[in-house]
């Protein structure tokens, strides 16, 4: 059916227009009249979350294969908050956190102004510890197919852990049941600790641990321990974190983990080279160490005397017999050599009595002849080369003399004029200040007291003005 409108007729007449008031109150009564009385157990995950006087506000979110399709805010109210979060034992706060997926029992609402909401009426935690198993599982895959899982077990720890890095936070009782246990103990308390301070739990754990990780592998430690007291799940996720595991693992320093309570297990509790169940378990494993390798000492020290002791007594009469024996053999093998030296001394005697004797006279007559060879030659040399070389001597020495008195009336005629008296004399004179000769000096000339040398008298006087002259 076909309808012509007047153009002159008004529009708004032939319309249904409504304000947004309208509209929204409208909403909100269809809401409430279709909603109000139900609830909901809905499935989503926190991608926003914040707290505001005591009431908890949530950005929710839904995504299928990798896209997001549906968003939408929540709200919880502090009374809720409360209720329910004593029913979880404080592991509420925790919960609502960004990134965890959650099991909410919500109603439907809508404002007019604030628009649709969920209002959070009570939480199921299982989805969300459901959920950290299911990382941890995936964590746990993750660093074994990357071969990281068993890394830390190829380092050996010292059979004597003295120098520690501790990583904890040091404002909590793991952490200073930790000190107290390993320093005040009766066994053994000789350990040194470098300490890192780090947050446990929140959003900055994560980056911290791996910060004071990486700090601690320049330093010279015998094993990195990590503790941290008990707490909820929720609270000790930050220890299933993948990223710390696999710091762990790869660390170039043995780890101990001494992390929450009896029955909690996290990952880096599995990649650590050793973990123990409390912090205060973790202290009493490194002097519990310290003391039975102490022992183990003391064990083998006393084994080893003990053995010692026996091997002393079960050959003492051995030896004694042995001593006896070797002190008769050695007694008559000396007299055996004695006599056997006595022999061979005298036969050496006259032995070498004989050929002294006979070298004796070959000495005397190779003497006698070398004389008689030498009285020869000096009656030669002394009849044709002994007088021509006499002749030459002197010949050289009354030259060398004439030479040597030259040069010594020169050398007293060059001291003759370089004698200060003969220069004084000449009417030169000689002009000091302080026994420094005028020209060396160096002080100021003013009114210095001059002394002046001739060859007749001592001059002395007071320099008055001094002009200086190229």
């Amino acid at each position: 059916m076909l309808i012509f409108i007047d153009e002159n007729q008004n529009l708004e007449e032939k319309r249904n227009i409504f304000s947004l008031h309208a509209l929204n109150q409208s909403l909100e009564r269809f809401i409430r009249d279709k909603f109000a009385l139900k609830s909901y157990w809905v499935i989503a995950e926190i991608t926003k979350a914040q707290e505001k006087n005591g009431h908890h506000y949530l950005e929710l979110a839904d995504a299928k294969d990798g896209k997001r399709v549906a968003e939408m805010s929540a709200n919880m109210w502090f009374s809720a908050f409360s209720r329910v979060d004593d029913q979880l034992k404080g592991e509420l706060r925790t919960i609502f956190r960004q990134g965890n997926k959650v099991l909410i029992n919500v109603r439907i609402e809508f404002h007019p102004i604030y628009g649709l909401k969920l209002n959070i009426l009570d939480v199921d935690s299982t989805i969300t510890y459901g959920e950290l198993e299911k990382q941890k599982k995936e964590t746990i895959a993750r660093l074994k197919k990357e071969g990281l899982y068993h890394l830390q077990q190829s380092l050996k720890l010292p059979a004597i852990i003295k120098k520690v890095a501790l990583i904890g936070s040091v404002n909590t009782s793991g952490y200073r049941d930790f000190l107290t246990e390993l320093l005040e103990n009766r066994i053994y308390t000789n350990f040194k600790v470098k300490e890192f301070s780090v947050s446990v739990q929140g959003d900055r754990a994560t980056k911290e641990v791996l910060k004071a990780l990486a700090e601690a592998q320049g330093y010279n430690v015998d094993a990195i321990i990590i503790v941290r007291g008990g707490g909820s799940k929720m609270d000790l996720n930050v220890f299933n974190s993948y990223e710390i595991a696999k710091a762990i693992a790869e660390s170039k320093i043995p780890v101990i983990t001494g992390i929450g309570h009896e029955t909690d297990e996290v990952v880096v509790d599995l990649v650590a080279n050793e973990y123990q169940i409390t912090p205060t378990a973790v202290a009493k494993f490194l002097y519990v160490k310290a003391g039975v390798f102490r022992n183990e000492l003391q064990s083998a020290f006393d084994a080893i005397l003990k053995i010692a002791q026996s091997l002393i007594a079960s050959n003492k009469d051995e030896f004694t017999h042995t001593s006896k024996y070797l002190v008769h053999y050695t007694q008559n093998l000396l007299r055996e050599h004695n006599n056997f030296i006595k022999d061979y001394i005298h036969q050496l005697h006259i032995g070498v009595t004989e050929v002294i004797e006979s070298e004796k006279s070959k000495l005397e007559m190779s003497l006698s002849k070398v004389a008689n060879n030498a009285k020869n030659v000096i009656e030669l040399k002394k009849s044709t080369e002994l007088n021509s070389t006499l002749d030459m001597i002197q010949m050289l020495s009354i030259n060398s003399l004439e030479r040597s008195k030259i040069g010594l009336n020169n050398l007293a005629d060059l001291l003759n004029l370089l004698n200060p008296e003969e220069l004084l004399k000449k009417g030169y004179t000689i002009s000091t200040i302080n026994n420094v000769d005028l020209v060396n000096y160096e002080g100021d000339l003013k009114d210095a007291t001059l002394k002046t040398l001739s060859s007749k008298s001592l001059i002395t006087s007071k320099i008055t003005e001094v002009k200086n002259h190229d």
